[in-house]
């Protein structure tokens, strides 16, 4: 989504154009302001795009929409939000309710991934809440709005490592766990994801960040798992899943569950135990 930031978007919409189920296809649509040149922004996006090992845009449409406050809009239309069992993410301007049967995040808007409403994010926190034990080293990749780093930190990990080798992304990270009041407990680092899985050993990774680049860094992320340490791997198509598990497995990380909401896939595997 770096792309699009850097290129002035003021917001991306994801939706599923598939006509059957069993071949997932997806609808992106980015907002950028008034008078900007399509040119410039397809010059922009593709950059990025090739930047990132991805494939230029086959095609795109621009579309002037009325002002009509849509940002507005979309904001007031925005609900808390039940996640699994126990958590509840709460969007910026939301009141967090009452009942203390759930661990409330709050997020607030900024130029960064993860505000719980994505299918990915919401797959990975359910899977969080079912993995996460008391003091355990946690290390997010990707870290975005910071979204998974606060739940990995509520549910009760001791170490938590938040990463993102977007600036942008730091910042807004920053300022939503000062909203959670939970500074000092989340450590953040810029730095690109594989560099930064040989910053520590960690019993629980999380990667919401897409399969090509996931693919990139299994070696990686391998290393920074302590033996019979788990990795939630997120962001992916379900189309993505067959051949990520078997690269997977050449790194010793081998699949243990998986969760769907099509076309979207979120992944846990495991690393083997080392034998003494």
């Amino acid at each position: 989504m770096t792309a699009f930031w850097d290129a002035g978007c003021l917001g991306v919409e994801v939706s599923s154009s598939a006509v059957r189920t069993r071949r997932p296809r997806l609808r992106l649509s980015a907002y950028f302001p008034g008078g900007v040149q399509k040119g410039y922004l397809e010059a922009r996006l593709n950059s990025g795009l090739r930047a990132s090992g991805l494939p230029e845009l086959p095609g795109s449409r621009l579309q002037v929409i009325a002002g009509a406050r849509w940002v507005e809009a979309w904001r007031r239309s925005l609900r808390p939000m039940a996640i699994g069992r126990c958590l509840l993410v709460v969007p910026e301007g939301c009141r967090v309710p009452e009942s203390r049967r759930r661990i409330a995040i709050r997020v607030r808007f900024g130029q960064a991934f993860g505000t719980g409403e994505h299918a990915s994010t919401r797959l990975t926190l359910r899977l969080l809440e079912s993995l996460v034990e008391r003091g355990d080293r946690v290390i997010d990749l990707g870290t975005g709005t910071g979204i998974l780093a606060m739940a990995a930190c509520r549910l009760g990990a001791g170490r938590v490592m938040a990463v993102d080798h977007d600036p942008i992304a730091i910042r807004v990270a920053r300022a939503n766990v000062k909203l959670n009041r939970l500074e000092g407990r989340i450590e953040f680092r810029r730095a690109d994801a594989a560099r930064a899985c040989h910053m520590g050993t960690f019993d629980l990774a999380v990667v919401n960040i897409g399969a090509s680049v996931i693919r990139r860094i299994l070696p990686d992320l391998a290393s920074a798992l302590a033996s019979g340490g788990q990795a939630v791997l997120a962001g992916l198509l379900t189309d993505d899943e067959d051949r990520l598990v078997r690269e997977a497995a050449g790194s010793g990380l081998h699949l243990v569950e998986r969760l769907r909401s099509r076309p979207w896939s979120a992944l846990l595997l495991q690393r083997s135990l080392l034998c003494s």
